[in-house]
């Protein structure tokens, strides 16, 4: 097997020997904050993974500050620090929440370096 499947196999199994590895160490509300943070920089970084071709030239600064906005968004409306009644009735009628939310994650971790 080559780099291009290794790789995005290899974030897979530390992801979920991490997670399960501070899920049984930490408890109370502060496992829930670590293990969000957490998830979301892992599924970023599978993201990162997957991205194996050639980069671009003509990147540009502009969408990566995006990336990272939408990145920070979804992590704090996933904390629950952020609540706008009218975009979580959006979100709901959309569909977007929890596996989406990953996906969204890994999206932007594609995306950053594509």
């Amino acid at each position: 097997m080559n780099k291009k499947l290794l790789m995005p196999l290899a974030v897979i199994l530390i992801t979920a020997l991490g997670l399960r590895w501070l899920s049984a160490l930490l408890k109370g509300q502060i496992a829930f904050l670590v293990l969000t943070v957490l998830r979301c920089i892992l599924l970023f970084w599978f993201g990162l993974t997957l991205n194996t071709g050639k980069r671009k030239r003509h990147e540009t600064w502009l969408r990566k500050v995006i990336i990272s906005f939408v990145m920070i968004f979804f992590l704090v409306w996933e904390l629950g620090y952020i609540m706008i009644p009218e975009l979580k009735n959006a979100f709901d009628l959309i569909g977007i929440s929890g596996a989406v939310v990953y996906l969204v994650y890994i999206y932007c971790g594609w995306s950053f370096f594509d």
